[in-house]
C-alpha cells in the first residue's frame, strides 16, 4: 500500500516509511492513498474468522508484512480482547488481556513484529498505532458479529476517551473501511479543543490542539482546509468553520466533556449498579456515552473500548470505591 499525507496527495510514501517516521517531508500525517474497503459480504465473513486472523489480514493490507493468525496469537495471545456485559445494552471491549494488563503492550509487541525499530519506552509511529488499533477493531467486530450484536444493517455506537484523538480517528477509518460503526462517542477532559471544535465549530489554537484533529479535517473537509487549519495554528489564532463544514466535521461524531470529579464518581456508581469496575481512562468514554444517550435518546447497543485494566490505576480506583487495593485486586479476579 502507498501513502500520502494530510497536507498533499502529490508525493507517495512506502509502508516502511510510515513505520519509521511520524510525518512526511511536507509535515503532514500519513494516510493510505486509497483505503481498502469491505463490502457487506466481507464484513459478515469476519464472523467466521479468529481474532488473530482478522488482525493479521488487516495489518497485511496496510504493511504487506505477511502475518498469519498464528503469528498474531504467538505475539499477543489467542484471546487478547474480551467482550463483557456492562449495563443497558453496553458491552466493554477489553483489549488489555495480556501480561501487562494494558493494550499499549500489545500495540508495541505487534509494532516490533511488523518491523518497527523502537527504543525502550518509545511509542510506535502515529500511523502504525492507528493501523494496529484498526486491526484490533476488526477482531472486536468479528466477535460482535459472531454474537449477533452487530452487522451492516445494525451498526453499534462506540465510546472512547478522546486523548490525542488517535483512538477516535482509528474508529473513523475503521468505519470508512466498512465496519458497522454508527456514532463515535468521545469522552473529553475539561478545556478540550476537540470538544470545542466538534460542538462549536470554533476553537482557539494557542497552546496546541490534539494532533490527530488534522486527520479528521483532512478526511471530512479536504487538503485545502488542512492548509488553512495549519496556518491558523501556526499563528496561534482562532480556527472557525462555516456552519455547513462544522456539520460535516461532526457527522457521526459526538464529544462530551467529563470532569475529573464526575469520572471518579462513575467508578463506584457503575460498580454498585452493574458489578463492573471501570478504570479512569475508560470512565471518560463511559461518561460521554451517558451524555450521548441522554441528549439523543439513542438506545442501540454500544461498545465501550477499554484499553487499560483498572489494576493499572489500582490506587486511584480503590480510593474512589473506598476499599483497599487488596480488596480491589480480589474483586478483579
Amino acid at each position: 500500500m502507498l501513502y500520502v499525507t494530510t497536507r498533499s496527495r502529490n508525493d507517495a510514501y512506502t509502508a516502511p516509511r510510515t513505520i519509521s517516521s511520524e510525518r512526511g517531508t511536507d509535515g503532514g500525517m500519513y494516510l493510505p492513498f486509497r483505503m481498502s474497503t469491505l463490502d457487506r459480504k466481507q464484513v459478515m465473513e469476519l464472523g467466521e474468522k479468529s481474532f488473530g486472523q482478522c488482525v493479521a489480514e488487516t495489518l497485511n493490507q496496510f504493511f504487506t508484512c505477511r502475518l498469519t493468525g498464528w503469528d498474531v496469537e504467538f505475539c499477543i495471545g489467542r484471546y487478547p480482547a474480551k467482550l463483557v456485559d456492562v449495563s443497558h445494552r453496553v458491552l466493554a471491549a477489553q483489549t488489555w488481556h495480556n501480561q501487562s494488563w494494558d493494550y499499549a503492550w500489545a500495540e508495541r509487541t505487534l509494532a516490533l513484529r511488523i518491523g518497527a525499530n523502537l527504543l525502550p519506552g518509545q511509542q510506535p509511529s502515529n500511523w502504525l498505532r492507528i493501523a494496529i488499533r484498526i486491526a484490533f477493531l476488526t477482531g472486536i467486530f468479528s466477535e460482535l458479529i459472531k454474537k449477533g450484536i452487530a452487522d451492516p444493517a445494525h451498526p453499534v455506537d462506540v465510546a472512547v476517551p478522546a486523548g490525542d484523538f488517535s483512538v477516535p480517528m482509528s474508529l473513523w477509518y475503521a468505519r470508512q473501511m466498512g465496519l458497522p460503526i454508527a456514532n463515535i462517542v468521545c469522552g473529553c477532559e475539561e478545556d478540550s479543543g476537540a470538544w470545542e471544535l466538534l460542538h462549536q465549530g470554533v476553537v482557539k489554537t494557542e497552546g496546541g490542539l490534539p494532533e490527530n484533529l488534522e486527520r479528521l479535517i483532512c478526511g471530512t473537509l479536504g487538503h485545502e482546509e488542512v492548509s488553512r487549519y495549519n496556518e491558523t495554528c501556526q499563528q496561534g489564532g482562532v480556527y472557525s468553520l462555516l456552519p455547513s463544514d462544522a456539520e460535516k466535521l461532526r457527522s457521526g461524531m459526538f464529544a462530551a466533556v467529563v470532569s475529573e470529579e464526575r469520572m471518579a464518581g462513575s467508578i463506584p456508581s457503575l460498580y454498585r449498579t452493574s458489578d463492573y469496575i471501570l478504570g479512569p481512562v475508560t470512565a471518560l468514554g463511559y461518561g460521554a456515552l451517558l451524555d450521548y444517550r441522554a441528549r439523543t435518546g439513542e438506545s442501540r447497543p454500544a461498545v465501550l473500548l477499554a484499553e487499560r485494566s483498572p489494576v493499572c490505576d489500582g490506587a486511584f480506583v480503590a480510593q474512589t470505591m473506598n476499599i483497599s487495593l487488596a480488596e480491589l485486586k480480589e474483586k478483579l479476579k
